[in-house]
């Protein structure tokens, strides 16, 4: 049979080299994140014995839950400007371009608190450099997000295009691993300067290549206001029920972020070095099953492949809880283990929702006309900042259970992540059940065969 033509234009080596710019701005991005979610709380609260703390372990939940919230204030702001700004660039390249390089700058400045030992001015410090760098970083991407539905028209291609984001930006977990060996050897603060040099041609050699499709602005006459336009975007469905089931599990995968040095140190009573292996196994785990979850999403459609995703994370998260000397497997194995069957688990749930986030602005130009994807994009990255203030406050407030061997109830808070995030998995599945654009996830039959 004959391949389908649109597969077999001269435009498939472009929209690869369009697909792979994308993923390296992913690429930078997910470092950049991945380094302070593994190892900002680490820096901050270092376990007893590991080093001195900067903050008061009582407030560093409450100071990075007030950073979050300010942050959240301005995000809705940067979606309905990137939605209507007019420029011989396009809507979304400008944003990005004039925030990448403040963006690694306030990076570096987080790991370089003015006191040394706990103090209040720390707190300060760290709630101050968490406000610029999550609204630097929403201007990166929101914009960003929002050009995926214009670089990938058809959902086949957006579901390729999110494989390779996804494969990047796991790559990017892979070399956020190499902060423990950095640390380690040169500091926290040496560790996030050499990051940053690296990640600076990440984020601009990809402007080089990427250009915003012609005759997407929205005429000035036909605009909604603000307060219009997020009206508009609560009232649709389909955006509703993949949110709120965002929030389920965006919870638990940042809770396995948050706890993984703690799980190498405190169950697995191993170096913070060590924790390397851990992300690598993880995260090679996650690459081995992208092209699988691409070929299943043609085969099945991408919401089959999503909801499965879902339930096999139920059943596996909780499995933290069993790691222990019970088992006459070190430790080390043992970890490694639950990592990759979590990764394996959860491949569906990191490469696919910017596929579905694709199909909802899709739905939404239907009924209203307009391309409004900064409107759609901003929301959830003011969701994504909420659920990491949540995990950051619920997480110290766990540790009090106990999160060192030399506390009496040992790493009990470390462990309870486990159920609590299985949990939230299943809820989130339950929720994403009645998803309203589920026949559009359903391929042709014809159309999987040819391709």
């Amino acid at each position: 049979m004959q391949a389908d033509p649109v597969d077999t234009s001269p435009q498939t080596l472009p929209s690869l080299r369009i697909d792979l710019s994308f993923s390296l701005i992913q690429l930078g991005n997910a470092i950049l994140w991945s380094v302070n979610d593994g190892w900002l709380l680490y820096f901050y609260l270092p376990p007893e014995g590991k080093g001195q703390a900067l903050v008061p372990l009582a407030l560093y939940g409450v100071a990075t839950s007030i950073a979050r919230v300010a942050n959240a204030l301005i995000v809705a702001p940067i979606g309905y400007w990137s939605d209507h700004l007019h420029s011989r660039w396009g809507r979304r390249l400008p944003f990005m371009f004039s925030a990448s390089l403040p963006l690694l700058v306030i990076f570096v400045l987080l790991w370089s608190p003015p006191v040394k030992g706990v103090s209040m001015v720390n707190l300060f410090y760290l709630g101050l450099m968490l406000v610029l760098f999550n609204v630097t970083q929403a201007l990166v991407i929101i914009p960003l997000g929002a050009l995926l539905p214009e670089l990938a028209v058809l959902d086949k291609h957006r579901v390729r295009l999110t494989m390779w984001s996804s494969i990047f930006q796991f790559l990017g977990v892979v070399m956020a691993s190499l902060a423990g060996p950095l640390i380690d050897r040169f500091g926290f603060t040496r560790m996030a300067l050499i990051f940053a040099v690296f990640i600076f041609p990440l984020l601009y050699l990809p402007f080089l290549t990427l250009r915003e499709q012609p005759g997407r602005q929205i005429d000035a006459k036909q605009r909604f206001g603000f307060l219009q336009s997020l009206q508009t975007t609560l009232k649709n469905r389909a955006f509703l029920i993949l949110s709120l089931a965002g929030v389920c599990f965006w919870m638990a995968t940042t809770f396995v972020m948050l706890v993984m040095p703690y799980i190498v140190t405190e169950i697995c009573l191993l170096k913070v070095s060590d924790t390397i292996y851990f992300y690598v196994a993880g995260a090679f785990a996650l690459l081995a099953c992208y092209p699988a979850v691409n070929w299943l999403a043609g085969r099945f459609g991408k919401w089959s492949v999503f909801a499965g995703s879902l339930l096999a994370s139920a059943v596996v998260m909780p499995g933290l809880m069993l790691i222990g000397p019970w088992f006459p497997v070190p430790l080390m194995v043992q970890g490694i283990i639950w990592v990759a069957l979590q990764s394996i688990a959860m491949s569906g749930i990191t490469m696919l929702p910017q596929a579905f986030a694709a199909e909802v602005t899709d739905h939404d130009e239907k009924t209203t006309g307009q391309r409004r994807e900064g409107a759609y994009y901003s929301s959830w990255v003011l969701l994504g900042q909420l659920i990491g203030a949540v995990a950051a406050l619920i997480l110290p407030l766990l540790f009090v259970l106990g999160r060192s061997q030399s506390d009496l109830n040992g790493p009990l808070g470390v462990r309870l992540t486990g159920p609590i995030g299985g949990t939230l998995m299943l809820v989130s599945l339950l929720i994403f059940l009645k998803y309203p654009l589920r026949h559009l996830s359903v391929p042709k039959r014809d159309n999987w065969r040819r391709s």
